[in-house]
């Protein structure tokens, strides 16, 4: 994909998931998600009903699961929407960002090569995740809305309509509306994801950048000036970024936490349902791409200190030296992503969360055995 089709369908994400229109465009699409936002929302309402009819009858298992897991879903899909909708202008001036970058020439030939390479690899990754994601999604859709299909059990109840007599408008609204889910996850989650692609390799090309005038701290002397540029560029963009996360990640990793519990909790209930295993690593990929960022974010902003210190910084002129110590110290204090402003995500969060569901899994398992 080129980067002119790539740049529109990252405006489609970015609308899917803020539900305003990018300055441009037609304003179709902003209303086409709002009236699916509208939608979901009673759908979302059917489930609820669907979960207090279950209540009054003999438990079915798979019943209270499917419906447990649309449910939540879809909650958690509307809530980190709502949870970005303030933060439209600062998503969309990382878009511009981004494609000022793209359409940016550099003065040196080495500064613009680099760049270039990395936002080159950005690009491929970006896609590679989005194929990868959209598959595993779709797949999972598939397979449930035939589940949905062929049981006997519905995982709504819409108020005022016979279950039996209007059995086929309930199977065909579950349906439809599992793909309308898997579907809308997918591009609303890739503009974050998208975003943070690009984030991380131009982290990257800093370190790339810092490397080379290391080595060449004499026959580069621009080089210096370019990476002060970059680096407070660097840092206005992670703080922008770390703002428009900062209530989406809250959501994502309470709402995941829920949801890991339930699937593990009936996986240990029934260890050969194949579907079950399906939907753990759809989730899973979905909490671990946040997670994965978080840490190479943090990791790659930690390498900056690291490689400044291993410049020559000793051969350049005491001028030149206070700049470095300058960006030394403003590399101290490592940018990374936090949940709610306070909890920091990288691997070790998802292995947190892993642990406690997996734990609460057991001691509600204990409890219904007895």
């Amino acid at each position: 994909m080129d980067f002119g089709k790539f740049i529109k369908l990252l405006k489609f994400c970015i609308t899917s998931r803020t539900l305003r229109r990018i300055r441009g465009d037609r304003l179709y699409l902003s209303i086409f998600f709002i009236f699916l936002t509208f939608a979901m929302s009673i759908f979302i309402y059917f489930t609820i009903n669907n979960i207090t009819k279950i209540m009054d009858e003999d438990i079915d298992f798979m019943r209270v699961l499917f419906t447990v897991l649309m449910c939540l879903g879809c909650t958690q899909m509307l809530l980190k929407n709502y949870a970005i909708i303030p933060f439209h202008e600062e998503v969309e001036s990382l878009l511009n960002w981004i494609l000022g970058h793209h359409e940016k020439t550099e003065d040196d030939e080495i500064i613009q090569k680099v760049s270039q390479e990395e936002f080159a690899k950005a690009l491929r990754y970006s896609m590679l995740f989005f194929r990868i994601f959209f598959a595993m999604f779709m797949v999972t859709a598939i397979i449930c809305s035939f589940k949905f299909a062929l049981s006997d059990y519905l995982i709504i109840a819409i108020p005022g309509l016979n279950p039996d007599a209007t059995h086929f408008i309930h199977k065909l609204l579950t349906i439809i509306f599992t793909y309308v889910v898997a579907s809308w996850t997918v591009f609303s989650d890739m503009a974050i994801v998208f975003i943070g692609i690009y984030i991380i390799f131009f982290l990257k090309s800093i370190n790339k950048l810092i490397n080379i005038f290391g080595d060449n701290s004499d026959t580069f002397p621009k080089f210096l000036l370019c990476l002060i540029r970059k680096h407070v560029e660097m840092i206005r963009v992670l703080h922008i970024f770390n703002d428009i996360m900062k209530f989406i990640s809250l959501v994502q990793l309470i709402s995941s936490t829920l949801t890991f519990l339930v699937v593990i909790f009936y996986i240990q209930l029934f260890p050969n349902y194949l579907l079950l295993h399906i939907m753990l690593v759809s989730l899973l990929i979905q909490l671990a791409l946040l997670c994965f960022f978080g840490e190479i974010i943090r990791s790659e902003s930690k390498e900056i200190f690291k490689n400044l210190y291993q410049t020559n910084w000793y051969d350049l002129s005491l001028k030149d030296q206070k700049i470095i110590l300058l960006m030394m110290t403003n590399s101290l204090q490592v940018i990374g992503l936090k949940a709610g402003g306070l909890y920091d995500i990288g691997l070790m969060s998802l292995v947190q969360i892993l642990k406690l569901s997996a734990s609460y899994a057991a001691i509600v398992m204990t409890f219904t055995q007895k």
